[in-house]
């Protein structure tokens, strides 16, 4: 009997490690991930993914993306408008408005890192270096080199 429960245990928790894994049906493979290059990848909606089991896709990064905007303000909207990511991390660039006007707002790029299964933002001025002005990565920049404009040179 305890060696069915395990079987039925195990059969039932296989759909959602392969879902957590990235093994799901009618999943594209990964075409970044954190062992891959360090060519940055623009994606719109494409199933990259990045460091573990966290996807770099505008829907994956879309509720961190509009938390990190409504921390700068509680009426803040965001809406992601490109995507790069390279090596767990991810930057994307879109329009940070406010509720009451959508449409008009101001370019913002917001960086993440992957942590598990989560996106989580990172401090610009802790990530980017000494120089976050530069068009080339500072040596203390943590942020990938191929990220850096986009990231931090960029609003």
């Amino acid at each position: 009997m305890e060696a069915e429960v395990k079987r039925l245990v195990a059969a039932s928790l296989l759909p959602l490690a392969m879902t957590a894994a990235g093994c799901a049906q009618n999943e594209k493979s990964p075409a970044v991930s954190s062992t891959g290059s360090a060519t940055a990848t623009h994606t719109h909606s494409t199933e990259a993914q990045a460091g573990g089991q966290t996807h770099c896709t505008k829907g994956q990064l879309a509720d961190a993306a509009a938390s990190a905007a409504r921390s700068m303000g509680k009426d803040n909207v965001y809406s992601i408008d490109d995507l790069q990511c390279a090596d767990g991390w991810a930057v994307t660039s879109g329009l940070l408005a406010s509720t009451q006007n959508p449409h008009q707002g101001a370019p913002t790029s917001f960086v993440f890192r992957a942590q598990g299964q989560f996106w989580v933002v990172q401090d610009k001025a802790k990530v980017c270096g000494t120089n976050p002005t530069a068009t080339t990565a500072p040596a203390d920049a943590t942020i990938p080199a191929t990220l850096f404009v986009a990231g931090c040179a960029a609003g």
